[in-house]
């Protein structure tokens, strides 16, 4: 199995797609992972582009954290045929902030940060996640959803070209996960990195990604292109969001 990290290159887009997403950051070929006799991921095939968001769905169990991990190069026990090429720019977040508790909050987002600017960088990027002016903050001051936001912070200080996120809202509380969405969706615009969001719900995927892909025994059993008329709310109200749902909860074995 050949991990390689740098410039990647694949099969040519379609027209539309290459006016919509830049050049690949992750591609996965005929990738398999085993534990013990236990096939987890069987031969998958996955291109992630700058500027795609990719949703992965599927039940517990089902292979979606050993991909992220994979991608992530987290996961060194990747075997079988095939390839994986992964950019060097890549940043995880996951369920957990995982903040260091005897920092402060600056110092979690630019840790690992070297050269003049760093602090600078660190501030804005907290602007941009919505906690200006908290950089001496503890984390233990903070809620749940600031921590994630801290979180955030850091995994995009360093403008990364792939942007992994394991459930990053699944601690979260109803009304913030809501929030959370928003704001993932605002730097996700103005950052524009390739996204793989690991979820178990449904409406989440549809709420934020471009494409949702389905996960079961090993294999992708659903890539879905999450198309909406321009100006379409991404809520109920909207006739596509209910079939976009309905179809993948379909593909989960789950009626809607």
């Amino acid at each position: 199995m050949a991990t390689r990290t740098g410039q990647l290159r694949t099969e040519p887009l379609g027209t539309e797609n290459t006016s919509r997403y830049g050049d690949p950051v992750a591609v996965v070929r005929e990738v398999t992972r085993c534990f013990g006799a236990t096939v987890i991921l069987d031969a998958v095939n996955l291109t992630i582009h700058r500027g795609e968001f990719v949703a992965l769905l599927g039940r517990s169990g089902s292979g979606k954290s050993t991909l992220l991990r994979a991608l992530a190069g987290l996961d060194h026990g990747v075997e079988g045929a095939g390839d994986l090429f992964v950019t060097r720019d890549v940043s995880v977040v996951f369920q957990d902030s995982r903040l260091l508790p005897w920092a402060r909050v600056l110092d979690n987002v630019t840790l690992g940060l070297t050269g003049g600017g760093s602090a600078q960088r660190g501030s804005a990027v907290l602007a941009d996640v919505g906690l200006p002016g908290r950089e001496r903050a503890w984390p233990y001051e903070l809620s749940g959803g600031e921590q994630q936001r801290v979180a955030l912070a850091r995994s995009l200080v360093r403008d990364p070209a792939l942007l992994l996120a394991d459930e990053p809202f699944g601690a979260l509380d109803a009304l913030t996960r809501i929030r959370m969405h928003g704001l993932l969706q605002d730097l996700c615009a103005k950052y524009r990195p390739g996204v793989l969001l690991v979820t178990h719900d449904v409406d989440e995927a549809v709420a934020l990604a471009d494409r949702v892909l389905v996960l079961d025994g090993g294999r992708f059993v659903a890539d879905r292109q999450l198309d909406f008329t321009e100006g379409g709310e991404r809520t109920y109200r909207n006739p596509q969001f209910v079939a976009h749902r309905e179809a993948l909860l379909d593909a989960l074995g789950v009626r809607g």
